[in-house]
């Protein structure tokens, strides 16, 4: 099965040999603070900052304080991770 290179699952083996799917580490401590605008959501930050809206998921993970990621109230302080 082939994945897309901006999901956030990878192909790997485990130690039997067997292939598994696992998810990726996103890999940066380093994160930019951004202030939401309006009612953004983290599809529309992901295009903005990260230059995909599907890497949203991205946001979601470094971001456990906004339980829905469809409606950021305005004035939200959120992290975004470097790519």
């Amino acid at each position: 099965m082939a994945l897309s290179p901006s999901s956030r699952y990878t192909l790997a083996v485990d130690s039997n040999g067997r292939a598994v799917t696992k998810r990726k580490d996103i890999g940066s401590s380093h994160y930019a603070v951004v202030t939401s605008v309006g009612r953004q959501t983290f599809d529309e930050l992901a295009a903005i900052h990260l230059g995909d809206p599907q890497l949203y998921w991205r946001i979601a993970v470094v971001n456990p304080h906004i339980p829905y990621p469809d409606e950021v109230p305005a004035g939200t302080r959120l992290r975004i991770p470097q790519v």
